[in-house]
């Protein structure tokens, strides 16, 4: 048996349009990050924003923060705090809450490791008097009114960023949350007695402070003096937002998140990556320091990369990483899935390809093995939320539907997000939710297809041309027209249908376009 692949992290950031960060086993991506000039992730700034919106049918409010777009603000990600007008936004942000237990797997979705509170903890941590639940957004936002909010998800597909004024600060072993009230442990570690040394540790360096924190999976083992370093290092941020507040003018930005190199290292780092490679001298010093801050004897050298050939082609994962960007990816012998996202849902469907095991049950149960862990990464490296649903080839054996489930139970293990998966059903479905973490890399890189508008299918030539010729029956005689048409519908007004132009008699001009769709050629009058 083969020793398995050591994990790697390579850093693109030589390239000013993008900069990409790869967590990889030789050349299988492991995790992906990316940043982008106009695309940069806004997850985890904290802005201080104005209510210019209230929606009592949505039970939601439209904030103010300084972008393009109003951030989205939910009844359940607001403090109740915000009831009482005569509180500035930086002291709402401390006060205890339920909805800080609540919510605090979402005030980051990056952190996402789960809150373990002790029993009876939110009664402790709610104030005497706090309602549960209000019962409409207009009774804690007015128009107008300033709030303190952090970015939870960024803008998707036209909608604006998704914001939480439950406020988080992440480290690499502690999340701060001003208003949690308590201490709580990531549900990942569950050592009795390892939990209770990380609440008394966190709890003793934050008790002055009044603030809440989670200690992270990451902090598992760790020293009491490598927790307490991560401590300070957010317990500073958070002064720098209060002196920053004081001054700011609505909409204005407080605190940003880290880079995506930054936050890679931050997030990725384990024990078992064994070498990070950079293709730039000044991102390579900004990783030396974030491992100096965040892993204080880490043992590993941060490689400068300058060769001229572009890094991920050189490492062998550029064709992993293009791979993303596509509908059909191929999961090995001849087999393949296709991932189609809608509005509503990511449907995933598994193509058998040449797989041939002897007998239509063990070739659908081998397909669908392949499928389940290849489809578990791409859900990851594509950051798909919402609902989806993965379209299994039919097995008529129940032992293999379960076998099945069990292993989509053991691939999605390596999602940092939030994932709950349903039972497969007699045809072959199996449902899941995920809680997206950002933006995805699909969507930041892609645009919307001019061709099919996004549907993914392209009109056939010939509807095309048919379209042309209904539209040429209609125009005006007399005058001269120039027409735009894809190659292809040019070719068949050329051909079968040169007889039908002849007819019409008209002043025409043709002009061959690759990019005008088939299905929607260009009329135009020509100037006298």
């Amino acid at each position: 048996m083969t020793d398995p692949q050591p994990l790697c992290l390579a850093v693109n950031q030589r390239d000013p349009e993008e900069i990409r960060v790869a967590l990889h086993r030789g050349t299988l991506l492991e995790d992906v990050r990316w940043a982008h000039g106009e695309h940069a992730s806004m997850v985890g700034n904290i802005y201080l924003g104005v209510v210019r919106q209230v929606e009592r049918g949505l039970d939601a409010a439209f904030i103010d923060f300084g972008q393009r777009r109003a951030g989205f603000l939910h009844l359940g990600n607001v403090h109740p705090a915000y009831a009482d007008q005569n509180l500035t936004p930086l002291q709402v942000a401390c006060q205890p809450s339920r909805q800080a237990q609540q919510l605090a797997d979402e005030a980051d979705p990056e952190i996402d490791d789960g809150v373990d509170l002790d029993e009876g903890d939110e009664a402790e941590a709610a104030p005497e008097g706090e309602p549960r639940v209000a019962v409409h957004i207009a009774d804690l936002l007015k128009v107008e009114q300033k709030v303190l909010v952090q970015v939870m998800r960024d803008p998707v597909r036209g909608k604006g960023a998704t914001l939480t004024t439950i406020l988080s600060l992440a480290g690499r072993k502690v999340v701060l949350v001003p208003s949690l009230g308590r201490i709580g442990v990531s549900r990942r570690i569950q050592d009795v007695d390892e939990r209770q040394r990380l609440r008394e540790t966190v709890e003793g360096h934050l008790h002055e402070s009044q603030l809440g924190g989670i200690a992270r999976t990451a902090s598992q083992n760790a020293s009491a003096e490598d927790i307490h370093a991560d401590l300070d290092h957010l317990l500073q941020t958070w002064k720098r937002i209060q002196v920053a507040i004081q001054d700011a003018e609505a909409p204005a930005l407080l605190e940003a998140e880290a880079g995506a190199a930054a936050r890679a290292v931050r997030e990725l780092f384990s024990p078992e990556l064994k070498r990070i490679l950079v293709d730039d001298e000044q991102a390579a010093k900004d990783i030396e320091g974030i491992l100096e801050r965040y892993v204080p004897g880490h043992g590993l050298r941060v490689e400068r990369y300058h060769e001229g050939r572009p890094l991920f082609e050189m490492l062998g994962i550029e064709r992993d990483w293009q791979n993303m960007l596509k509908a059909r990816v191929a999961i090995g012998g001849g087999a393949s899935i296709v991932i189609h996202e809608t509005e509503a849902l990511t449907a995933i469907d598994v193509n058998s390809g040449r797989i041939d095991k002897g007998s239509l049950e063990e070739t659908a149960f081998e397909a669908n093995s392949l499928a389940a862990t290849e489809m578990a990464r791409q859900i990851r490296l594509r950051d798909i939320g919402g609902i989806v649903v993965a379209d299994f080839i039919d097995m008529q054996d129940p032992e293999h539907r379960r076998e099945l489930e069990q292993l989509m139970r053991e691939v999605v293990q390596h999602d940092r997000a939030r994932l709950k998966l349903g039972r497969m059903s007699s045809f072959g479905l199996l449902p899941m939710t995920r809680r997206r973490l950002g933006a995805g890399l699909p969507r930041g890189s892609a645009a919307l297809c001019k061709g099919c508008g996004g549907s993914g299918n392209v009109s056939h030539h010939w509807g095309g041309a048919l379209r042309l010729l209904r539209r040429l029956r209609a125009i005006d005689g007399e005058l001269d027209w120039n027409l735009r048409v894809h190659p292809g519908v040019m070719e068949l007004l050329d051909g079968p249908l040169a007889s039908s132009v002849r007819e019409l008699e008209l002043n025409l001009q043709f002009q061959p376009d690759f990019q005008v769709p088939s299905g929607e050629p260009v009329v135009e009058r020509l100037a006298p």
